[in-house]
């Protein structure tokens, strides 16, 4: 059964090391510097990065507005992939996020595969938050911070 209609799927290939990329997406150090699209910022609350373990962070949008989020991590393989469930709140599932890390033209192929339960709520995040684009902006994000700290 296809699930093309409740995913979205974004990639970029960033010229750093792939253990570089994959530790700026694990290490609360990192993470506040560039994750979230253009012009939010992203505080972590708490963050224990091992299967079962959460993230708990807040991003606030340029209008000062305050999203609450949590993620789960599933799976975590060093260097090469994460599988988390993302949501608000703990046991609020709105999407299960599978993100990889790939070494590839000298740099780092990374894919950001985000399945939602339904195709509807797919539907409302891509048009109504602009998750496509917003991801985008999170993975340029990220490639200007590890050029910084390379």
């Amino acid at each position: 059964m296809s699930t093309s209609d409740r995913e979205v799927i974004i990639t970029r290939t960033v010229k750093a090391p792939r253990a570089l990329v994959f530790n700026a997406w694990t290490g609360p150090e990192h993470l506040e510097h560039w994750y979230g699209p253009d012009g939010f910022v992203t505080k972590t609350i708490s963050m224990d990065c091992r299967v079962g373990g959460q993230w708990k962070f807040t991003m606030t949008g340029p209008d000062g507005t305050v999203f609450p989020n949590m993620v789960v991590y599933k799976e975590i393989t060093p260097v090469e992939r994460i599988v988390h469930d993302h949501g608000e709140r703990e046991g609020h599932v709105l999407f299960e996020a599978t993100i990889t890390f790939v070494e590839a033209d000298g740099g780092t192929l990374i894919t950001m595969r985000s399945l939602f339960l339904t195709k509807e709520a797919r539907d409302l995040v891509v048009e109504k938050f602009g998750a496509i684009e917003g991801g985008k902006q999170t993975l340029a994000r990220l490639e200007e911070y590890v050029k910084r700290i390379h």
